[in-house]
Protein backbone atom coordinates (compact mmCIF):
# COMPACT_ATOMS: atom_id res chain seq x y z
CA UNK A 1 0.00 0.00 0.00
CA UNK A 2 1.43 3.64 -0.73
CA UNK A 3 0.80 6.81 -2.46
CA UNK A 4 2.05 5.72 -6.05
CA UNK A 5 2.24 7.06 -9.42
CA UNK A 6 1.40 4.86 -12.31
CA UNK A 7 2.73 5.33 -15.87
CA UNK A 8 2.42 3.34 -19.28
CA UNK A 9 4.90 4.95 -22.21
CA UNK A 10 4.40 3.85 -25.97
CA UNK A 11 7.32 5.03 -28.60
CA UNK A 12 7.15 4.25 -32.25
CA UNK A 13 10.83 3.87 -32.24
CA UNK A 14 13.73 3.07 -30.43
CA UNK A 15 13.66 4.70 -26.80
CA UNK A 16 17.84 5.06 -26.53
CA UNK A 17 17.59 8.54 -27.18
CA UNK A 18 14.74 9.32 -24.63
CA UNK A 19 16.65 7.30 -22.17
CA UNK A 20 20.29 9.57 -22.47
CA UNK A 21 17.62 12.80 -21.98
CA UNK A 22 16.20 11.23 -19.20
CA UNK A 23 19.63 10.15 -17.46
CA UNK A 24 20.35 12.91 -18.01
CA UNK A 25 17.40 14.89 -16.34
CA UNK A 26 17.11 12.90 -13.69
CA UNK A 27 20.83 13.61 -12.53
CA UNK A 28 19.79 17.58 -12.26
CA UNK A 29 17.26 17.11 -10.37
CA UNK A 30 18.80 15.07 -7.69
CA UNK A 31 17.71 11.43 -8.65
CA UNK A 32 20.77 8.83 -8.89
CA UNK A 33 21.23 6.38 -11.52
CA UNK A 34 21.21 2.74 -10.13
CA UNK A 35 21.49 1.30 -13.37
CA UNK A 36 21.71 1.95 -16.86
CA UNK A 37 21.84 -0.49 -19.92
CA UNK A 38 20.49 -0.75 -23.04
CA UNK A 39 16.78 0.11 -23.36
CA UNK A 40 16.72 0.59 -19.57
CA UNK A 41 17.07 3.46 -16.85
CA UNK A 42 16.49 2.64 -13.49
CA UNK A 43 16.33 5.80 -11.11
CA UNK A 44 16.48 6.27 -7.38
CA UNK A 45 14.36 9.74 -6.53
CA UNK A 46 15.39 9.50 -2.69
CA UNK A 47 16.24 6.80 -0.70
CA UNK A 48 12.31 7.06 0.98
CA UNK A 49 10.73 6.47 -2.37
CA UNK A 50 10.83 3.29 -4.58
CA UNK A 51 12.44 3.30 -7.94
CA UNK A 52 11.43 4.46 -11.32
CA UNK A 53 11.94 1.44 -14.04
CA UNK A 54 11.65 2.82 -17.78
CA UNK A 55 12.47 -0.30 -19.07
CA UNK A 56 11.49 -0.60 -22.59
CA UNK A 57 10.31 -3.73 -24.56
CA UNK A 58 8.71 -4.10 -27.79
CA UNK A 59 4.88 -5.09 -27.68
CA UNK A 60 5.01 -8.03 -29.23
CA UNK A 61 7.47 -9.45 -26.43
CA UNK A 62 5.72 -8.36 -23.88
CA UNK A 63 2.35 -10.18 -25.58
CA UNK A 64 4.30 -13.27 -25.26
CA UNK A 65 5.35 -13.52 -21.82
CA UNK A 66 3.65 -16.30 -19.64
CA UNK A 67 2.23 -15.49 -16.33
CA UNK A 68 0.53 -12.24 -14.83
CA UNK A 69 2.98 -9.39 -15.75
CA UNK A 70 1.89 -5.74 -15.41
CA UNK A 71 2.35 -4.45 -18.98
CA UNK A 72 1.33 -6.94 -20.83
CA UNK A 73 -2.07 -6.45 -18.82
CA UNK A 74 -2.02 -3.01 -19.21
CA UNK A 75 -1.70 -3.74 -23.16
CA UNK A 76 -4.44 -6.48 -22.83
CA UNK A 77 -7.21 -4.03 -21.93
CA UNK A 78 -5.47 -1.31 -24.54
CA UNK A 79 -4.93 1.25 -21.98
CA UNK A 80 -2.87 3.10 -24.66
CA UNK A 81 -5.64 2.34 -27.47
CA UNK A 82 -4.21 0.88 -30.62
CA UNK A 83 -0.64 -0.23 -30.80
CA UNK A 84 1.78 -1.63 -33.31
CA UNK A 85 3.42 -4.92 -32.33
CA UNK A 86 6.85 -2.76 -33.34
CA UNK A 87 6.12 -0.21 -30.99
CA UNK A 88 8.47 0.18 -27.75
CA UNK A 89 6.37 -0.26 -24.44
CA UNK A 90 7.25 0.82 -20.68
CA UNK A 91 4.88 0.62 -17.53
CA UNK A 92 5.29 0.35 -14.10
CA UNK A 93 4.47 2.21 -10.86
CA UNK A 94 6.85 4.70 -8.19
CA UNK A 95 5.58 4.67 -4.19
CA UNK A 96 6.81 8.13 -3.20
CA UNK A 97 4.81 8.87 0.26
CA UNK A 98 7.72 8.36 2.44
CA UNK A 99 9.69 10.63 0.86
CA UNK A 100 7.69 13.53 1.05
CA UNK A 101 5.78 15.83 -1.59
CA UNK A 102 8.54 17.98 -2.84
CA UNK A 103 9.85 14.28 -4.25
CA UNK A 104 6.56 13.84 -5.36
CA UNK A 105 6.61 16.72 -7.24
CA UNK A 106 9.80 16.11 -8.76
CA UNK A 107 8.83 12.65 -9.74
CA UNK A 108 5.32 13.72 -11.03
CA UNK A 109 7.35 16.32 -13.40
CA UNK A 110 9.71 13.99 -14.37
CA UNK A 111 6.79 11.76 -16.06
CA UNK A 112 5.12 14.74 -17.44
CA UNK A 113 9.12 15.47 -19.47
CA UNK A 114 9.02 11.25 -20.37
CA UNK A 115 5.33 11.69 -21.55
CA UNK A 116 5.64 14.63 -23.90
CA UNK A 117 8.93 12.43 -26.09
CA UNK A 118 6.32 9.58 -25.96
CA UNK A 119 3.66 8.87 -29.00
CA UNK A 120 1.58 7.69 -26.29
CA UNK A 121 1.44 7.69 -22.80
CA UNK A 122 -0.55 7.18 -19.63
CA UNK A 123 0.04 8.91 -16.10
CA UNK A 124 -1.80 8.17 -13.32
CA UNK A 125 -1.45 9.91 -10.06
CA UNK A 126 -3.07 8.41 -6.86
CA UNK A 127 -2.56 12.45 -5.14
CA UNK A 128 -4.42 13.68 -8.39
CA UNK A 129 -1.27 16.48 -8.46
CA UNK A 130 0.08 14.90 -11.98
CA UNK A 131 -3.42 15.89 -13.42
CA UNK A 132 -3.76 19.36 -12.10
CA UNK A 133 0.11 20.43 -12.53
CA UNK A 134 2.02 23.07 -10.13
CA UNK A 135 0.20 25.43 -8.53
CA UNK A 136 0.72 26.83 -5.08
CA UNK A 137 -3.00 25.06 -4.27
CA UNK A 138 -2.06 21.80 -6.26
CA UNK A 139 1.00 22.15 -3.58
CA UNK A 140 -0.88 22.86 -0.43
CA UNK A 141 -3.46 19.92 -1.37
CA UNK A 142 -0.68 17.70 -2.06
CA UNK A 143 0.59 18.39 1.35
CA UNK A 144 -2.46 17.45 2.88
CA UNK A 145 -3.10 14.22 1.48
CA UNK A 146 0.42 13.17 1.60
CA UNK A 147 -0.36 14.13 5.79
CA UNK A 148 -4.04 12.27 6.43
CA UNK A 149 -2.45 9.33 4.05
CA UNK A 150 0.42 8.79 6.94
CA UNK A 151 -2.17 9.84 10.12
CA UNK A 152 -4.57 6.54 8.33
CA UNK A 153 -1.75 4.53 7.90
CA UNK A 154 -0.47 5.46 11.64
CA UNK A 155 -4.05 4.75 12.78
CA UNK A 156 -3.88 1.58 11.25
CA UNK A 157 -0.76 0.30 12.97
CA UNK A 158 -2.32 1.36 16.19
CA UNK A 159 -5.22 -0.46 15.63
CA UNK A 160 -3.30 -3.57 14.96
CA UNK A 161 -1.06 -3.07 17.70
CA UNK A 162 -4.40 -2.77 20.12
CA UNK A 163 -5.59 -6.14 17.65
CA UNK A 164 -2.28 -8.99 18.02
CA UNK A 165 0.16 -6.52 20.40
CA UNK A 166 2.79 -3.94 20.89
CA UNK A 167 5.64 -6.80 20.44
CA UNK A 168 3.99 -8.33 17.03
CA UNK A 169 3.58 -5.29 15.13
CA UNK A 170 5.93 -2.61 13.97
CA UNK A 171 5.65 0.53 12.63
CA UNK A 172 7.89 2.89 11.03
CA UNK A 173 7.86 5.72 13.75
CA UNK A 174 8.76 2.26 16.80
CA UNK A 175 12.07 2.84 17.67
CA UNK A 176 13.84 -0.55 16.83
Amino acid sequence: MGLSIHYLFLRDKSPEPLLKKAEILAQKIGFKIEERAWNKLIINPHEDSEWIELHFHKAKTILKRKGWDLEKKQLERKRLGDFDSEDWICGGFVKTPYAGYKIHIKVAEFMRIIAGHCEKSEVYDESGYYEEGYSKKSEQKLKEFLDDYNKGLASMGNQLKEIFGTDKVLMGSDQW
